[in-house]
């Protein structure tokens, strides 16, 4: 016989720990905070909301949704220009977050570390639309399904060389 607990008694001891402790929410918060994957896709997320936020800002407020002419040289489209400026604030936010909040124990240059993290994403935002490009067009999947599973399963090769290469842990 067996020590395992049965679904109902799981369930039991569950409710008796939530009745002892009635912040065991912030424990569950906090032990997950603990791993360094949800810090990682916190800082993602966080990343993601500033781009978004500086793409909008920058189309509507700053370009009135007008192409601009850049020195004389060429026109740029409104969307290129605030593009530019959400993915630049966008990599920095998360570049900041994951150094100081997610792989806080590396020990190699800033400079080295950005330029690494620059290099990398790169290489997903490559990935991302291809893998994109992949499911949609070859496999026929919807487009925002296509965009969740590429943006997850980039997401994770993301972590993973940012662990090993950008910050080198």
């Amino acid at each position: 016989k067996t020590d395992r607990l049965g679904p109902k008694q799981t369930i039991a001891l569950i409710a008796q720990l939530k009745m002892s402790n009635k912040n065991w929410w912030l424990q569950v918060i906090d032990s997950l905070w603990q791993q360094r994957v949800v810090r990682y896709f916190f800082a993602a997320a966080t990343a993601t909301f500033v781009d978004v936020f500086i793409f909008w800002f920058v189309f509507n407020k700053l370009l009135h949704q007008q192409n601009h002419n850049m020195l004389g040289i060429m026109e740029m489209k409104a969307p290129t220009i605030s593009l530019i400026c959400g993915f630049s604030c966008g990599l920095l936010t998360n570049f900041m977050i994951t150094k100081y909040f997610v792989f806080n124990h590396s020990e190699a240059k800033t400079r080295w570390q950005l330029a690494r993290f620059i290099l990398v994403a790169i290489i997903v935002l490559v990935c991302n639309y291809f893998l994109m490009w992949f499911l949609k067009s070859q496999l026929h999947w919807y487009a925002t399904i296509a965009r969740a599973v590429s943006a997850v399963t980039i997401g994770i090769f993301s972590f993973t060389a940012h662990k090993f290469f950008s910050f080198k842990l």
